[in-house]
């Protein structure tokens, strides 16, 4: 098997792990044994770690190493005000027409709906870079998604309301967009605290 086939499925598998909170956060990261666990030599584990850094899922520094990245409360705000900003920004009269193709097959988490959701607010923009930058939110803020439906008050309802107004009018893109954020935004205290919980257990 050649070096690109193996860093593929590991940075993947990889990438889930860290996004499904395998490990708490700040945990350091060893190349070594996340090699032998993977059964996979030490390269390609050491470049998905370093891709995962540029995507803010993994934090290096240096004479320490890897860890899994912090995700505080001014972290996780500022995170929440641009995500919104970016998604309002393409509920303009008449976005890019979403080809049916480029929608992905229906998900089951409530973590995946949400990006998946988010995804195709940013399919009506013709700005690629604003539909990764929405993506790599989704994948930093996956983690915490994890724990709305037990935070929130009203997830649920704010998620139904995020995919049944995907493909509506901007105005009912933009209301729904604005719920599902300030709740989040009410409760950034309470989901940093329970993630903090889920660590330490």
């Amino acid at each position: 098997m050649s070096p690109a086939q193996v860093l593929e499925p590991t940075y993947r598998r990889l990438k889930r792990a860290l996004m499904e909170g395998t490990w708490p956060i700040g945990q350091k990261l060893e190349a070594m044994r996340l090699a032998d666990e993977f059964g996979v030599s030490m390269t390609p584990v050491r470049d998905s770690l370093n891709q995962l850094v540029g995507e803010g899922l993994v934090d290096l520094t240096p004479g320490e190493g890897y860890r899994v990245t912090l995700l505080t409360e001014h972290s996780l705000r500022d995170m929440l005000a641009v995500n919104v900003l970016l998604l309002e920004s393409v509920a303009d009269p008449a976005p890019r027409k979403i080809d049916t193709a480029d929608l992905a097959a229906p998900i089951d988490t409530y973590a995946d709906r949400v990006g998946d959701v988010f995804s195709i607010f940013a399919l009506g923009s013709e700005n690629r870079f604003l539909r990764q930058t929405v993506d790599l939110i989704s994948d930093r803020l996956h983690i915490v998604r994890r724990l709305e439906p037990d935070v929130l008050p009203n997830a649920l309802e704010a998620l139904a309301e995020l995919e049944g107004n995907a493909l509506a009018s901007p105005s009912k893109r933009v209301q729904a967009l604005r719920r599902y954020h300030d709740q989040c935004l009410a409760n950034v205290s309470r989901l940093i605290a329970v993630l903090a919980e889920q660590g330490s257990t």
